[in-house]
């Protein structure tokens, strides 16, 4: 059962390999601006009209040092974020109970060489799924799922962004409970403007293993549970280079983890109510003199906040 996690981590050879294991739709080989925007099931920042995007996180003076003097930001693995479904599919079982159809599955499976089963036991393996509609269900909601979880996490890379820059929750969620930071991006980087929305629904992205291509494939790095909806998300999709060929524009490719800043993309930095604003001022104007520094205001009569110079 392992080979078959080993096969759809890998990322080059066959066409066969390319269905299950390469690309995530139009975005995962260097498609150019115009076949992106034509082809991405999810709307963009700057398709959207939206004008800045923001970056809650807490503060670390090491990490906000690091992206003001080297000029760059640090992309999340999936793996790591706090919603347990992010970034998982949902593979199709409607169909497996069509002895051709689970054929024509295995006959995926065949494409490349398994190491890690003999001839014998790669026969007595498939033989048994195709027997078996009830163990080849198994295997799609158990090793096939998180065998492209396992590829997405090793591939991609992302950069979640909000609208909203004074949304309480935001604060207490990402920015250590308000002595944090929220970093302000404009959309006209072209990076940020082809940040995509999040979609919030009740189900998870469903894949048909014989078609991950397209649409509901690219779903799954978009799409979030409606209990998140709060948050209006959107997020730049990267391609992480240490596992993968570098990509062409508009993907962009992070080099262990961190993508370069272009000038002018950062505009802004807002410090949390609870936080040291003379401290994070001082830090920020060593490193960025001419970058602006405000902060987060707690309302004295309503559950809100309002940004000040």
């Amino acid at each position: 059962m392992g080979a078959i996690i080993c096969l759809l981590s890998r990322h080059h050879g066959s066409p066969a390999e390319f269905v299950i294991a390469a690309d995530l739709g139009p975005i995962s080989r260097g498609c150019d601006d115009s076949v992106m925007a034509a082809n991405a099931p999810a709307v963009r920042a700057i398709d959207a009209g939206i004008k800045k995007l923001n970056h809650d996180d807490r503060l670390c003076p090491k990490y906000l040092t690091d992206m003001l003097a080297m000029r760059r930001i640090h992309f999340s693995n999936p793996q790591n974020f706090n919603d347990p479904w992010d970034c998982y599919p949902c593979l199709d079982a409607t169909r497996a109970g069509e002895p051709e159809y689970r054929a024509k599955c295995i006959e995926v499976f065949r494409q490349q060489p398994l190491p890690n089963l003999t001839a014998s036991e790669l026969d007595f393996y498939e033989r048994g799924l195709q027997a078996s509609p009830k163990r080849f269900i198994q295997m799609l909601q158990t090793e096939f799922r998180e065998a492209i979880r396992s590829m997405v996490v090793e591939r991609w890379r992302i950069y979640c962004l909000t609208q909203k820059k004074e949304m309480p929750l935001m604060w207490s969620h990402y920015a250590n409970n308000h002595e944090g930071i929220c970093l302000e991006f404009d959309t006209s980087a072209p990076v940020f403007g082809n940040a995509f929305k999040v979609q919030y629904e009740d189900t998870l992205p469903t894949l048909d293993i014989l078609d991950i291509t397209g649409e509901p494939s690219f779903r799954i790095l978009v799409t979030k549970a409606r209990d998140w909806d709060y948050e209006q998300e959107y997020r730049i999709l990267a391609r992480e280079k240490r596992v993968d060929e570098p990509s062409l524009p508009p993907v962009p490719t992070t080099t262990n983890d961190f993508l370069p800043l272009t000038p002018g993309a950062l505009t802004g930095i807002i410090v949390g109510c609870r936080a040291d604003f003379k401290a994070i001022e001082a830090l920020v104007k060593k490193h960025a003199p001419d970058l602006p520094v405000q902060r987060a205001i707690q309302s004295t009569d309503t559950y809100t906040l309002s940004v000040q110079c």
